[in-house]
């Protein structure tokens, strides 16, 4: 149920015509959050192999959302970070992600939805407790 329920929100996105794809947004989202991060850390927190983080890094990069920099103490070693420009869009899709929030639960109860709160804090609690 939760994947349909996930497929439904991607299929509502996509309709929506975003300029980022959900996966780019999560990654945005992401290097916002917890700051540079290598291709590897970001591929493990997105659930995707490094090749395919890699695919959407390029796509990111070429819009200037992302930027790459190589870590002083190994050269091999690269940082992907967010930009201005990749926090500004960003900052544009949450002010109209609610909208889709809304197409989804604005016909449940109140008491619903304040479950949902706690079922999902409490995910979220769990996700962070993590070793």
């Amino acid at each position: 149920m939760f994947r349909a329920l996930l497929k439904q929100f991607s299929q509502e996105w996509n309709k929506r015509g975003y300029m980022l794809s959900l996966p780019q947004y999560k990654m945005l989202y992401l290097l916002n959050k917890e700051g540079p991060q290598k291709v590897s850390q970001l591929a493990m927190a997105l659930g995707n192999t490094p090749a395919a983080v890699t695919g959407l890094a390029d796509k990111l990069f070429a819009e200037g959302h992302i930027q790459r920099e190589r870590a002083e103490s190994d050269r091999r070693v690269v940082y992907v970070s967010i930009t201005e420009k990749g926090r500004h869009m960003l900052d544009e899709v949450k002010e109209t992600q609610e909208e889709i929030f809304q197409t989804f639960f604005d016909k449940l109860p109140d008491e619903d939805i304040h479950h949902l709160k706690r079922i999902f804090s409490q995910l979220l609690a769990n996700m962070d407790d993590k070793p």
